[in-house]
């Protein structure tokens, strides 16, 4: 009798667990949706502009899965400018795909709340453009073979200017490049119903990119 009793205890926990693992579990469900601007403080270039699309899925009551798909670019072309300061001529363009983990430590009550979000994540990033190698005059005698053969005036990429009395040159390297790394954002909003506005704010550290790269800016999500 002592075997037939404890394989029917086994069946009962058998078709009683899952039954109770069912009950208990509640499915992660995608909670919000939204978009974001930034001002972007890029290393050797003006201020970029950062423009990103968002979706959360909402794991607890205070954490979240977020996945941000982000552009941030800079085009400024104008040798006379450059002539002036280096950081006066930029072309960067950077696409990062970042999943991050997002903490929500508090969220007050009422029909207009506030809350805070902390959120942490590894960055895929790819990199496109050109940086300054070398910019100055040249002689009226040089001609565009010598600009393309001399080894003193190597770069991926040349930039001649003629338009006034002495042609300015402009050599750059391609900063083609994949980066990996780490993003980190700090969210304060305020939510009505549906609609959350939140400043931002961006902290990025990647391979391939000097210091860190700030970001501040907005954002507006929908809860879903």
């Amino acid at each position: 009798m002592r075997h037939p009793t404890t394989a029917a205890i086994l069946c009962v926990l058998l078709f009683a667990l899952p039954a109770r693992a069912q009950v208990d579990s509640s499915p992660v469900r995608l909670s919000n949706a939204g978009l974001s601007v930034q001002a972007v403080f890029m290393e050797r270039a003006p201020v970029a502009t950062g423009i990103a699309g968002h979706a959360s899925w909402a794991l607890t009551q205070v954490w979240e899965l977020q996945v941000g798909v982000r552009r941030d670019a800079v085009m400024q072309r104008d040798i006379r400018r450059a002539y002036g300061s280096r950081t006066e001529w930029a072309d960067q363009r950077r696409f990062s795909f970042t999943p991050a983990l997002a903490w929500r430590p508090f969220r007050s009550d009422g029909a207009l709340h506030q809350s805070f979000r902390v959120s942490v994540g590894p960055t895929l990033q790819v990199q496109r453009g050109e940086q300054v190698r070398r910019l100055g005059a040249v002689d009226r005698g040089t001609s565009l073979e010598r600009l393309t053969t001399d080894a003193g005036l190597e770069g991926d990429n040349i930039y001649l200017d003629r338009s006034r009395t002495t042609p300015l040159l402009l050599l750059t390297d391609n900063t083609n490049r994949t980066n990996v790394g780490v993003t980190a954002e700090l969210r304060y909003g305020l939510t009505y119903e549906a609609v959350t506005v939140e400043a931002l704010l961006t902290g990025r550290r990647v391979t391939g990119v000097d210091g860190v790269t700030v970001g501040f800016g907005g954002r507006m999500s929908v809860a879903l």
